[in-house]
């Protein structure tokens, strides 16, 4: 990947790149042939986490907080499926007051899913468009669908995207999904804004989305949830 013509000569203290871990490897190569890290450095922190946790947040902190051991840039760098709002909360103090020579690097599905208050801290790297065909085709088929049918396409999305019930993969797929629900009926708002069945709807997706950052929520029983009151 071209990263070279998606950063400045000189870096912002922290950045939000959409992509997938993948890109971890990619960074650091970019990043050593630059000259602004050496690979093995003791002051390069590069993770991959199927979910960021407070924990993981906190372990981030504590490594922000100590002096480098080298004379050149400190470097973390943070691939994630699913951020919760706790360590979206903590990590957000980290990158508000960045220590001198020290870059923040952090990958993730869909940036728009991140708070605005970390949105408008950092620069939004986009390395892909992320159009989701299969997940509109799948909420096109589950709006339509019967609410017994609707289950039946639960099932099949937590038997297909969940390694474990709470999994980061599952959680961002099913935002995502309840993303594409909310904006089929935010259209159908706009032409009616006094149906009060579309009101309601909204506020129960709204309600979902919430739940789906929260740790320990059931992604399994919010969909269904969907499945029954839109």
């Amino acid at each position: 990947m071209e990263l070279n013509k998606l950063f400045p000569k000189d870096l912002y203290h922290s950045y939000v790149i959409e992509g997938d871990s993948t890109l971890t490897d990619d960074l650091l190569h970019f990043l050593e042939n630059r000259g602004e890290i050496k690979k093995q450095s003791p002051d390069i922190i590069c993770q991959n986490y199927e979910s960021f946790t407070i924990k993981d947040s906190h372990e981030i902190k504590d490594w922000h907080s100590r002096l480098g051991v080298t004379n050149g840039k400190k470097v973390c760098i943070i691939a994630t499926k699913f951020i919760n709002r706790e360590a979206e909360q903590a990590l957000l103090k980290i990158i508000e007051e960045p220590a001198v020579n020290t870059h923040f690097f952090i990958i993730v599905p869909d940036a728009s899913k991140l708070q605005e208050t970390i949105i408008s801290r950092v620069h939004v790297v986009k390395t892909n468009q992320l159009q989701d065909e299969k997940i509109n085709k799948e909420v096109s088929l589950f709006i339509k669908s019967k609410p017994t049918e609707r289950i039946e396409i639960v099932a099949k999305i937590i038997k297909e995207n969940k390694s474990e019930e709470n999994s980061g993969q599952l959680r961002s797929y099913a935002t995502s999904f309840v993303n594409e629900i909310e904006s089929f009926f935010y259209k159908r708002f706009k032409d009616n804004k006094t149906d009060k069945n579309i009101i309601f709807i909204l506020n129960e997706l709204q309600k979902s989305r919430d739940y789906l950052s929260t740790p320990g929520a059931s992604v399994k029983m919010i969909l269904e949830h969907i499945a029954v009151v839109i």
